[in-house]
């Protein structure tokens, strides 16, 4: 078997994870919004995608260098008559697994359940088609391939979806675990990030804080985004109520309710201590994104499916912000673009989504505030504009439903391939 480099479309899913009995629900959309969503946007970038030869007589493996194998029974193949197959059979094949990837796609971003818009995350996905000697082909019946996708993403529960390619809706399939590929690792887990209130308080019944240089108090207990938000909204009353070995005691009330957690004293010498750890942070994760492209063949779990059509296929895990900024945005681009032939993503390297949006407005555009976010706009000869993270801070001030334009500009990058997005991205934020 000799994988030729085959050009083809890019196509791209993102995963999503649910119940069996909610995901039969699924893709009940409104007409507008499937129009809107699931047009395909092709680019004119080479995806990588391959063409193997395989025999539809003897049966067949193909192995892909990211580690996927698809397994053809013997006699798998007949043509649009139903008539068997003699000879080869030309498969073509691609997977995706890396931002890159998914940015250039012109697949949906969007899953709609019982009418609610959901992001997606990204967990492996597939398109296999067939041809002899220039001909589609179908798979013959009773007959099916298998087809174990290397996944990078190690979360066990995933279902799987078959695309729509006319309408955009996905059509479920089944559920099922992943086959680890990686020994168990006796490694801590990592700390989260403990959250830093950043407000003065009277500290005249502590007279050990006299002379302390406090910039804030870092709360030691997990508590939700919501409360979090909730004590440092200006309606809340908050204060120090009382001491407790070496913590102190943050009491918050209004009205309706109130919420003790322990802090402890923030002062500058420790804040100037942690802007240098995040500095390393950023170097760290500056390097994991570079890194991130030769990762991917490094598939971490097998996801393994019986088909019996070709098109296209994604394992999926639908992706629930639990904080999320809703706004009503419109988007700028320099002088001269034609937007009805820009393709606008949003891309949040930090939960690993890709989102499309008209290119114009999007009057139920969203991200998460506390997360790195990056527009991403690709104009038709394939030159990037965008908007990075700091341009996102107007918008994060805003309340909810707020109006909010997005000025996208030019960066200097022109793609050739998905791999450029992985290059760059890193700037790009």
């Amino acid at each position: 078997m000799k994988p030729l480099i085959y050009t083809t479309v890019l196509s791209i899913v993102l995963f999503a994870c649910t119940t069996s009995e909610v995901a039969q629900k699924e893709n009940k959309t409104q007409k507008e919004t499937a129009e809107t969503l699931s047009k395909v946007t092709p680019l004119s970038i080479d995806p990588g995608a391959k063409l193997y030869t395989v025999s539809a007589d003897k049966g067949d493996t193909i192995f892909t260098p990211r580690g996927s194998t698809i397994l053809f029974e013997a006699n798998s193949f007949v043509d649009k008559n139903g008539n068997p197959i003699k000879g080869k059979v030309d498969v073509e094949w691609q997977e995706f697994h890396t931002l890159g990837e998914i940015i250039t796609s012109g697949i949906p971003m969007k899953y709609d359940s019982s009418g609610v818009a959901y992001d997606l995350e990204s967990g492996g996905m597939f398109t296999i088609n067939a041809k002899h000697k220039g001909q589609e082909v179908q798979m013959a019946p009773g007959k099916s391939a298998e087809v174990n996708l290397a996944s990078l993403q190690d979360t066990p529960c995933y279902n799987f979806y078959k695309l729509d390619e006319k309408s955009g809706d996905w059509d479920y399939k089944t559920t099922a675990n992943g086959t680890s590929l990686e020994k168990e690792k006796n490694e801590v887990a990592p700390q989260p990030k403990p959250t830093i209130f950043d407000m003065q308080l009277n500290t005249q019944s502590f007279p050990e804080l006299a002379n302390a240089d406090l910039v804030g108090w870092k709360c030691l207990e997990k508590i939700s985004s919501a409360q979090k938000d909730w004590i440092r909204h200006p309606q809340t009353k908050v204060r120090l109520a009382e001491k407790v070995g070496d913590l102190y005691v943050l009491e918050a009330k209004d009205k309706k309710s109130s919420l003790k957690v322990k802090v402890a004293p923030y002062d500058k010498a420790q804040a100037q201590a942690d802007s240098k750890l995040n500095a390393a942070k950023m170097t760290q994760d500056a390097n994991e994104v570079i890194d991130y492209a030769r990762r991917s063949a490094e598939g971490k779990v097998v996801r393994t499916i019986a088909i019996t059509g070709f098109g296209t296929y994604n394992w999926d895990i639908i992706y629930k912000r639990e904080n999320s900024l809703h706004l009503a945005a419109t988007f700028e681009y320099p002088d001269g673009t034609n937007t009805s032939l820009v393709t606008l993503r949003l891309v949040s390297p930090d939960e690993n989504v890709v989102v499309s949006y008209d290119a114009t407005s999007a009057p139920m555009f969203s991200f998460d505030p506390n997360k790195r976010n990056v527009l991403v706009g690709i104009l038709p000869n394939n030159e990037l504009v965008s908007v990075s993270d700091a341009g996102f801070n107007e918008a994060r001030n805003k309340g909810k439903g707020a109006a909010h334009t997005f000025k996208l500009k030019k960066t200097g990058i022109k793609l050739s391939s998905p791999e450029d997005i992985m290059k760059h991205l890193n700037k790009l934020i």
